[in-house]
């Protein structure tokens, strides 16, 4: 009688995560997931039909860290500031996923406006609207700005062409708000 498999799909998703933490999006293939997971190929296929199907739910699990991960660091008081602190620090933190995320085949966003229905976009924008009197245009207007220096930070940090502290992450992203406030 064959040995019962009682491996699960939280299971698969968990190691993938972290092997996609380590060494990248890339990096994840059919064999060495059942390598890390100390399996044969065979169960991840009676759980999955295919590579795609697992790599579905890792980019799901990821975007569920990440929304996690701003969650616990978005302040109402200052939501676009904060929201784009923690989108920079994600990127420092967790380089691997924050490119499977948004610097790879995997983003959904197809322009501008994709970008500012996100929801936690949408939060950070109705928040210059009720708590700083912006019009929607203008809270729109105000958030890409910051948002595009936020990104063009978090991507050089991903991709390690810099190396910033924390303090500093704060600091530009203030100095970039304060400029462009009205």
């Amino acid at each position: 009688m064959p040995a019962i498999c009682k491996i699960t799909k939280e299971a698969i998703i968990k190691k993938a995560v972290v092997m996609v933490n380590k060494k990248g999006w890339e990096s994840i293939n059919a064999r060495d997931l059942a390598k890390a997971l100390k399996i044969s190929t065979k169960p991840l296929y009676r759980i999955y039909k295919n590579m795609d199907e697992i790599k579905n739910d890792m980019y799901k699990e990821i975007y569920k860290q990440y929304d996690e991960f701003i969650t616990s660091r978005v302040d109402n008081k200052k939501a676009l500031i904060t929201l784009c602190v923690a989108y920079v620090e994600f990127a420092k933190n967790y380089k691997n996923l924050f490119i499977s995320l948004f610097l790879s085949n995997n983003l959904k966003w197809k322009s501008v406006d994709d970008v500012l229905n996100e929801k936690w976009n949408q939060g950070a924008i109705i928040n210059l609207v009720n708590k700083q009197g912006y019009t929607f245009e203008e809270a729109k207007e105000l958030f890409m700005h910051v948002w595009l220096y936020a990104n063009g930070l978090a991507t050089l940090i991903a991709t390690n062409k810099i190396d910033i502290d924390d303090k500093e992450i704060i600091v530009r992203i203030v100095k970039i708000y304060k400029t462009l406030e009205k």
